[in-house]
């Protein structure tokens, strides 16, 4: 079957080695390749991972330009679907955000916590103004963090934001918030316009099967992706869990989740 992961990142090879160790915490987020587009690709041959979205991060304003053009470098690849960057301090956002369509974008990345900024933020309006007017996808780091614990993008957040700005095309990666499941099933499920990614959602600390199902369920797996948040978790824990579940899974819900889900995000975003 065809995957897409759309939550990966890439770093510039130059980079990587200092990238990822900064982000790393032993024991629990180790990085499962090298960090580079070469370390990803040959990490989605020894998976069967078809395409990957990588997501970029700025915890700067001005690192936004220098990761786009790092991103830019990425468009036409054919196994790689890269997205821009955001940070809610850059200047005119909406003249910028113009322009992603044509520098080969879908959409944005946003971390609440490295940015400390709560998505209900007024900082945030115009972005999501804009966002919404050019048909582009925000994509959000939500939930909790291995590295940051504020949880800026809550569940109720991401709820607040939804009601006021309906048209917003968002996914909140980590099955809605990482490790904030119950809020998520409260706050999120059944919304229109949001998407879950199952980034870091499984394995030794993620959640239970029987939450997953029953929450996936009730959203509907076209509005779920398969990610992975490489390099920092074994693909394999998502394919794990997938086959030990797969009787209670419909192929066409199965197909969904894998790639059409993903497929269907970016026809919407054109």
């Amino acid at each position: 079957m065809k995957i897409i992961d759309t939550h990966t990142h890439v770093f510039p090879d130059n980079l990587a080695a200092h990238a990822t160790g900064a982000i790393t915490v032993p024991g629990f987020y180790e990085p499962h390749y090298n960090g580079t587009l070469g370390g990803l690709i040959a990490s989605m041959d020894s998976f069967g991972i078809t395409q990957a979205w990588t997501i970029p991060v700025a915890t700067k304003a001005k690192q936004v330009n220098t990761i786009n053009d790092f991103a830019q470098t990425q468009v036409g690849h054919s196994r790689v679907v890269p997205f821009g960057a955001m940070h809610p301090d850059v200047e005119n956002p909406r003249e910028l955000l113009s322009t992603y369509h044509e520098m080969g974008f879908s959409g944005f990345k946003i971390h609440p916590d490295y940015v400390a900024c709560a998505p209900t933020d007024p900082r945030m309006e115009a972005i999501y103004e804009a966002a919404a007017d050019f048909n582009l996808i925000a994509y959000f780091h939500a939930g909790d963090d291995e590295n940051h614990h504020d949880k800026y993008g809550s569940p109720s957040e991401f709820a607040a934001v939804n009601e006021q700005y309906p048209d917003l095309k968002m996914v909140c990666a980590h099955f809605g918030s990482l490790w904030m499941w119950d809020e998520v099933e409260e706050n999120l499920v059944g919304r229109d316009n949001i998407w879950f990614d199952t980034a870091y959602t499984f394995g030794d600390r993620g959640i239970s099967a029987e939450q997953f199902l029953r929450m996936a369920k009730a959203h509907g797996y076209d509005k779920i992706t398969f990610g992975t948040d490489g390099p920092w978790t074994d693909p394999q824990d998502s394919l794990d869990f997938i086959k030990k579940n797969a009787a209670n899974i419909a192929d066409s819900d199965l197909e969904w989740w894998m790639h059409g889900t993903a497929e269907r995000l970016l026809e919407l975003a054109q």
